[in-house]
């Protein structure tokens, strides 16, 4: 048998440690970024809520308008990603974003923070990040082709898990807004979304799969991007995993987004640590679970682990609608984001692995769109909502149109049977 030659297995050896490297970079850009995320998460809500002291139906108006350009953009920044240099694309649009939190700090300072502004400054941030989400999920098959040998599922368990930790991070600092005010908070977003920008410059360079001739006619971004909702939509898979998904997000996104910061103002006496607080069990849950799952042998059933993922959901909510210590609430929260963190890895897994190259960033904007494009809907009926019924009584809504959204996608699509590699190839359309 002959032998592997020096010089075969130097190469081999220093393509393995770029490969590590690009992993790590990655995953430090993606880190740096949602720390950004965690903050805002309580920062945006506490200056609505105890600062600006809003009712809970303008708190819900301004977290739909938070999360609108998502479900307007994010189609566009599919399409827009497919023909960029990602690597280059996604350092710009986090040097953008940026820019936005000193904007507002300077605003603050001044004196100028009113409603209008907060929602001004929302949607500019979200704006920038319907077009970066797709741009770093592309970017994300090709580190796990040259560092984890393809294997997907475990990259996007592990990109997921850096996500939400990383989050929790930033909601703990974001937890100290009482103490430290509003314009340190903002400072320290600004400054991790340059970090991320500059995690993401030390990537290889991430050319378009698709080059078009100088003189071929490129198509369209409408058809580009019905090239991509196509694709979906002809894949019973993707279809009923976005479908869920979008259905679940109407009805889970409203409460984290509305229902817990109004929860914990009118009903415990809270404040920003206590909103930081529950969102640090939600989401260290996501993390956690997500990062058992890149130690654990890939999910095989993936579509039977979503489904009954979500049933916990609703069970949460109707134990806190019985009004239990504020302890409980923070377990039933860490419960949830366990099992969220099922749900979310193993669909973006479904949806990461049925994506073709020259189709994925558009591919995973419907994704993306799915997952969160039901958050307006339910953050602005949330606020109604809660206002009719109260904030005890409002969390039974959701939780009961969950009972009736699980069985109609049990009978009426595929998902049960979703199984890991049995799903259908995604076709270019």
């Amino acid at each position: 048998m002959p032998k592997e030659s020096p010089v075969s297995t130097e190469t081999h050896n220093q393509s393995d440690q770029h490969g590590r490297s690009d992993l790590h970079w990655y995953m430090g850009g993606v880190s740096a970024y949602f720390f950004s995320g965690g903050v805002q998460t309580v920062l945006f809500p506490w200056l609505l809520v105890f600062v600006l002291h809003e009712s809970a139906a303008l708190t819900g108006v301004a977290q739909m308008f938070a999360m609108l350009p998502m479900l307007i953009l994010g189609l566009f920044g599919g399409a827009t990603a497919d023909r960029k240099e990602l690597r280059r694309y996604l350092m710009r649009l986090q040097l953008a974003a940026g820019l936005a939190p000193i904007a507002l700090a300077a605003l603050y300072i001044a004196g100028y923070l009113s409603y209008e502004v907060l929602i001004g400054y929302a949607i500019v941030l979200a704006a920038l990040g319907a077009f970066t989400m797709p741009a770093r999920d592309s970017l994300l098959n090709r580190v796990a082709n040259s560092s984890l040998g393809g294997n997907i599922q475990q990259a996007v368990s592990m990109a997921t898990g850096a996500q939400f930790m990383s989050q929790v991070v930033g909601l703990l600092i974001g937890g100290l807004a009482t103490v430290v005010g509003a314009v340190p908070l903002m400072a320290a977003q600004s400054a991790s979304l340059i970090v991320a920008a500059v995690t993401t410059m030390r990537l290889p360079k991430a050319p378009p799969t698709v080059r078009h001739a100088p003189h071929e006619d490129r198509p369209s971004q409408l058809s580009q991007i019905r090239e991509g909702i196509d694709i979906v939509w002809q894949n019973q898979d993707l279809r009923s995993v976005i479908l869920m998904m979008f259905f679940a997000g109407i009805l889970y996104i409203g409460v984290f987004m509305v229902l817990f910061p109004i929860l914990i103002r009118d009903v415990y006496g809270g404040d920003s640590f206590e909103i930081a607080f529950i969102n640090i069990c939600f989401f260290g849950g996501i993390g956690v679970s997500s990062m058992v799952q890149t130690r654990l042998r890939p999910i095989k059933r993936q579509g039977r682990a979503i489904m009954l993922a979500m049933c916990s959901g609703s069970i949460m909510m109707v134990f806190v609608h019985f009004h239990p210590p504020l302890w409980a609430v923070y377990t039933l929260a860490l419960c949830w984001g366990l099992s969220s963190g099922v749900s979310m890895s193993q669909s973006r897994a479904i949806v990461q692995i049925a994506a073709v190259d020259s189709h994925r960033a558009r591919v995973l904007s419907v994704f993306q769109l799915g997952m969160m494009g039901g958050g307006p809907i339910g953050a602005f009926g949330a606020g109604f909502v809660i206002e009719a019924l109260g904030p005890l009584d409002a969390v039974l809504v959701p939780s009961s149109c969950m009972v009736v959204l699980w069985l109609l996608i049990f009978f009426l699509t595929n998902m049960w049977k979703i199984e890991a590699g049995t799903g259908q190839a995604a076709k270019t359309a």
